[in-house]
């Protein structure tokens, strides 16, 4: 997926519901806009960019960029909108979001904006840091002209700025730099040539050209080195002429840093002596509110202390040294460019086969594999695999083809309904004989996907530990349970290696839920073992107490299942809110974008999907995406589908 950039809409404070109002349009056209009530008592280095209202009295002499210029070092883009009602501020939005321009840069030839000159951070590997910082002494009167960035050999390289490849140097010269690439380009008028060493593998020629994302190499070592030249204004006395220290044009979309010795306490001040704020730990991820660059410098070092922003919105300092860096881009997906975003589907139902193309930025479907139901006569207890084949199988190849990851659910409905089965007067007996038999055709299921990259994950049952009577489920005893899983798992293995498999999703809650599942693995045989553990919270959320969270908050959930398979991440297999039909949509998007944004920051990397439940009203009792007109029910569709 695509990196988002940080953006926040900075609004006046006086009238301030009117403002918000005037830019609706704009906010909801416009992805990831955070909205900001006046520039007072908020720190905005959080953000790369901000549209900054310029209405009387809102920034220092109503000069928004000279305010955040001096205020907010950090932020890369000011986009001063001017507007002194609402009514101006709307229309102004008005033409950007006519124009899908969401800074106006074709409006006003772009006047109202004041970018400074930046590089972005050239490896996202977890840890790196600025290990030598710029006039570094380097012995025999030598003086580091740039930086030295942490980088294993291996690493990739990416450039930090676009621009044109000036020097591709493939061999150690007397700079001692190693291999080397320069770029040049230029800014508002200044020319700049950026030097990175400490290649290998160089993978760029002389005279292309390069965007800020685009690979150059390999780090050659532990560490490469970036210089930055500007020619005729730069410094001398070094082994290059006209260089500048890079640190403040470093910027690391996407860094946080993370505790590395458990317990780590936020201060109030620089210092072991001053006040305990709160405290983190090694799944907390921090955001650095200062200087991208010179937080880089810091990290891994006695004595020196990084401001941050901790989970709760605490903003204090840090110790530098019990810190690393990592990449929230990288660590967010527990399947690298893949959204854990994702959405129910069902193949039976009228509404619940989408066109690929309307899944937008989503990463997941889920679909139930029914073989049991023939649609031709409406009957139940079908038991023709190739015909459900042919039924599901252009479905799932679409949706595989247009970039997306398909579960499969094998439950009763695969096979065992409408075929003879009392579910409530089943013995141990009678349900090994019946995993038996469910083992065999989940193998012939499997094989008719395996080798063609469409199914990338199988989930054996669904919500086994729901109350006897449920409608949604087959209940039955853990024991039972591990009998059909094992079973599945096998046959599942036997012919397609590369496929994951789940248990069903726990509907249990977070005691009795992960005591099931502890006592389903119990029951496993030796070296048989699902590759991760599912759960269904639903009625619970971020904020407890609302409609949607009534049985308590979502951590519990999380933390208990999660630490069955402690180094495994958990799947959240269907999530959403049920039975409310007729709830406005606002306030089911506003619950579940708490729990999408608190899931990313507070477990990124630990949650593998997150998949709602439904795509459609009237599939089952979940809260659609679109409407039984097959409409979007907005703002929770494009929750979804725009990421």
């Amino acid at each position: 997926m695509p990196k988002v950039i940080s953006h926040a809409l900075v609004l006046p404070d006086r009238d301030f519901n009117q403002w918000y109002q005037a830019a609706q349009a704009y906010i909801q056209k416009f992805e990831r806009v955070a909205v900001i009530r006046s520039p007072r008592g908020f720190n905005l280095n959080r953000f790369r960019n901000i549209t900054a209202v310029a209405a009387p009295a809102v920034w220092m002499s109503d000069n928004a960029v000279e305010h955040i210029r001096r205020v907010y070092p950090a932020v890369v883009r000011v986009d001063v909108v001017r507007a002194t009602t609402p009514e101006e501020l709307r229309s102004a939005l008005a033409a950007r979001v006519a124009a899908n321009d969401r800074y106006g840069e074709t409006i006003n030839s772009g006047r109202h904006l004041d970018d400074r000159f930046v590089l972005d951070w050239p490896v996202s590997a977890a840890g790196s840091r600025i290990v030598q910082g710029f006039n570094s002494d380097l012995g025999d009167g030598k003086r580091l002209e740039g930086l030295m960035i942490a980088a294993p050999r291996g690493t990739q390289v990416k450039a930090g700025i676009g621009g044109v490849v000036a020097t591709v140097i493939r061999q150690q010269t007397a700079l001692g730099f190693g291999e080397y690439v320069q770029i040049s380009t230029n800014f508002r008028g200044q020319a700049y040539l950026v030097t990175y060493a400490g290649l290998q593998n160089i993978s760029v020629q002389a005279g292309a050209n390069v965007s800020s994302v685009s690979a150059i190499g390999q780090s050659g070592g532990d560490a490469i080195r970036l210089v930055v030249q500007t020619p005729g204004r730069g410094l001398g006395g070094y082994q290059l002429p006209d260089v500048v220290d890079p640190t403040p044009l470093i910027y690391w979309e996407g860094l946080r840093l993370r505790s590395i010795s458990g317990g780590l306490r936020i201060r109030e001040k620089p210092g072991t002596q001053f006040n305990v704020l709160t405290t983190v730990f090694p799944i907390d991820f921090l955001e650095p509110m200062e200087q991208h660059g010179r937080t880089l410098l810091k990290i891994g070092q006695q004595d020196q202390w990084a401001l941050v922003r901790a989970p709760n919105g605490i903003e204090a300092h840090a110790a530098a040294w019990l810190m690393t860096t990592l990449d929230m881009d990288d660590v967010l997906e527990v399947f690298p460019g893949v959204n854990p975003v994702g959405i129910n589907l069902d193949v039976v139902h009228p509404l619940g086969k989408p066109r690929p193309e309307r899944l937008g930025r989503m990463g997941w479907v889920r679909l139930p594999y029914n073989v049991s139901y023939n649609p031709d006569n409406n009957t139940y207890g079908n038991t023709d695999i190739e015909g459900a084949f042919r039924r599901y199988q252009p479905y799932i190849r679409q949706y595989a083809a247009a970039g997306y990851k398909v579960m499969l659910v094998l439950t009763h409905q695969t096979f065992g309904e409408g075929a003879g089965y009392v579910w409530p007067q089943m013995g141990d007996n009678d349900w090994r004989g019946y995993a038996a038999r469910f083992g065999q055709v989940v193998g012939q299921v499997a094989r008719q996907f395996a080798g063609q990259n469409l199914v990338h994950a199988y989930q054996i049952w669904n919500e086994q530990d729901a109350p006897h009577g449920a409608g949604s489920s087959v209940t039955l005893s853990p024991q039972n349970y591990a009998a059909i899983l094992a079973e599945s798992i096998r046959a599942i293995r036997g012919v397609d290696r590369s496929a994951l498999i789940l248990t069903g999703g726990h509907t249990g809650g977070p005691v009795a839920g992960p005591n099931y599942a502890r006592a389903t693995l119990a029951a496993l045989p030796a070296g048989v073992a699902p590759d991760g553990i599912a759960t269904h919270p639903y009625g619970r959320g971020v904020t407890v107490g609302v409609p949607y969270a009534i049985f308590g908050h979502i951590d519990e959930e999380i933390r208990n299942y999660g630490a069955i398979f402690p180094e495994r991440p958990l799947w959240i297999t269907e999530w959403g809110v049920l039975d409310r039909p007729d709830d406005n949509p606002a306030d089911v998007t506003r619950y579940a974008s708490e729990i999408i944004n608190y899931v990313r920051a507070r477990y990124a990397g630990k949650i593998a999907t997150l998949l709602w439940y439904a795509w459609a009203q009237g599939m089952h009792n979940g809260y659609g995406l679109v409407g039984t007109n097959d409409q979007p029910r907005q703002p929770l569709y494009d929750q979804f589908t725009r990421g």
